[in-house]
């Protein structure tokens, strides 16, 4: 019953609704007009013309990716008002100045704590220019003296996370796009409630879409009477938010400054394998953070706090305690802790796919649980495949969200044709955000190959370079694989018809949703 609240509550302040109600009232004004105004349609029908075109020729000029300009113009076509009512709504939304200012103020108040860039050309000369990139694109610098362990499911990873919340003495933060009031989350509220009394600081923030059933203003008063203090990035409104579409999707946990973890997992019974689920079982992967790295996922914390509800009027000048000194000596290789968002226009998730595919010299490996991808990553995977390239893809062979589904079909069809190697994951759903090439780098994060991780959310994620752990991820895919399906176009004929008629109709306004 709660998860179906869950889901009518997302549905009902979803965006697809908002579309709705503004196509309704365009299809109620042609009728009123055909009915009342029949003599007067004609030139209510050519300022709709006028609107459209004029609207084609601006977007036409505008900078910006094909695809997004391609979904805008067929809804301004056919329905003007509609179309570019909201258009307006959207780019509103990323180019709202005081949001972007409120952006930049947190970061300012957060990075001088991060340590600036250390030299790579000379230790690491075949990645310096991406360590380059996202220092200059994003403020994120390059550690060389932290190391990191991978867990392969969320069975490994609890255990672990539970003991580091268990051992945490000065303070824990917790950002997840989904928190519910389940079993797992109990466990580790139960934690958190000890530590609060032993004198822990404790912040928890999470997504008001994503963690529905823990976004009320109940809850977090019960968090409070717990002292725990916590925060909902965006919650649901009946009033349509400009910013509503732009989710807080990472999931990032800091332990006293000095252990972080990231990854695809939520906190909830799922993620975990606690008790059934409708798949069966969940493939998920995570990575725990020990050393100076973790500052920079202290700062992405912060500078999130200070977005959310319920934000500090003033900038908590007590910083500096959250981000201690730490004097670690890993030996190999480097860590690059980075974020990505909607308001940076920068693309920094989707360029750094894009430079692994560029550089590869073996092989590349991906698991996703979606695939929806713009043209330059489809070309990039699909020129990387014609060089000769091992390109494997791990996804879902079961829908998680239908129609997200049937329109990765269509992209899955293209690459297989390609000869790229997509293979079905059979036991469950594959839940893991993994990118590696050549046995030397690798990222692991929050980031789908989807536009809503890609160019509408708050993400996070890791690159590792050449560090002993890669082997463990490669071994992990390697295994995944064992339970996969190789997909063929024989594969995608078999479809229902529906599948692939949605997937086609809707691939056109996949930049959109």
């Amino acid at each position: 019953m709660k998860k179906k609240l869950k889901l009518f509550k997302r549905f009902i302040y979803s965006r697809v609704v908002f579309c709705f109600l503004l196509l309704a009232m365009q299809i109620c004004m042609y009728l009123f007009f055909i009915i009342k105004f029949s003599p007067y349609f004609f030139y209510f029908a050519g300022v709709n013309l006028i609107l459209s075109f004029t609207f084609m020729a601006y977007l036409s000029n505008c900078e910006g990716k094909n695809e997004f300009k391609i979904a805008w113009l067929l809804p301004t076509m056919i329905f003007p008002l509609f179309g570019i009512s909201l258009y307006i709504y959207t780019k509103m939304a990323t180019r709202n100045a005081r949001l972007k200012n409120k952006i930049e103020q947190s970061k300012i108040q957060t990075w001088k704590f991060v340590p600036k860039p250390t030299e790579t050309k000379s230790a690491f000369p075949e990645i310096s220019d991406l360590a380059f990139y996202l220092y200059e694109s994003g403020n994120f610098p390059v550690y060389t003296d932290s190391d990191v362990e991978y867990f392969s499911c969320g069975e490994d990873f609890f255990p672990d996370f539970m003991q580091e919340l268990k051992n945490a003495k000065e303070f824990i933060f917790l950002e997840f796009f989904i928190i519910t009031p389940d079993d797992s989350w109990q466990k580790i509220l139960e934690i958190l409630k000890q530590k609060v009394t032993e004198g822990v600081e404790v912040r928890v923030l999470y997504d008001g879409i994503g963690s529905v059933l823990a976004s009320t203003k109940v809850y977090h008063k019960y968090l409070a009477s717990l002292g725990i203090k916590s925060k909902i990035y965006m919650p649901l409104t009946p009033v349509f938010n400009l910013q509503q579409n732009n989710r807080d999707h990472r999931k990032i946990a800091v332990i006293d400054g000095k252990i972080s973890y990231t990854g695809g997992l939520n906190l909830a019974n799922e993620y975990f394998n606690f008790g059934q689920n409708k798949f069966s079982y969940w493939k998920d992967s995570a990575v725990k953070i020990r050393g100076n790295a973790t500052k920079t996922y202290t700062a992405l914390f912060l500078q999130m706090w200070n977005l959310a509800k319920f934000p500090e009027k003033k900038f908590n000048k007590s910083y500096e305690k959250f981000f201690p000194a730490i004097k670690e000596n890993s030996k190999e290789g480097l860590l690059i802790p980075y974020a990505d968002n909607a308001y940076n226009e920068k693309d920094i998730a989707e360029n750094i796919c894009l430079y692994i595919l560029s550089k590869a010299t073996r092989n590349v490996c991906i698991t996703t649980p979606y695939i929806i991808i713009d043209n330059q990553l489809k070309s990039a995977l699909i020129f990387a495949a014609s060089r000769g390239i091992n390109v494997s893809l791990i996804v879902p062979s079961k829908p998680d969200h239908f129609l997200t589904f049937c329109i990765g079909k269509t992209f899955l069809k293209t690459l297989v044709e390609n000869g790229v190697h997509v293979y079905l994951y059979l036991p469950g759903f594959i839940h893991s955000k993994l990118f590696t090439s050549d046995g030397k780098i690798a990222t692991v994060g929050s980031i789908n190959l989807d536009y809503r991780s890609l160019f509408h959310h708050f993400e996070d994620g890791l690159l590792i370079y050449k560090k002993s752990v890669i082997e463990k991820i490669q071994r992990d895919i390697e295994l995944t694989k064992l339970s996969c399906k190789e997909m063929t176009l024989d594969d995608y004929k078999k479809l229902p018809l529906i599948v692939k008629m949605l997937g086609r109709i809707f691939r056109i306004f996949a930049p959109l949703v």
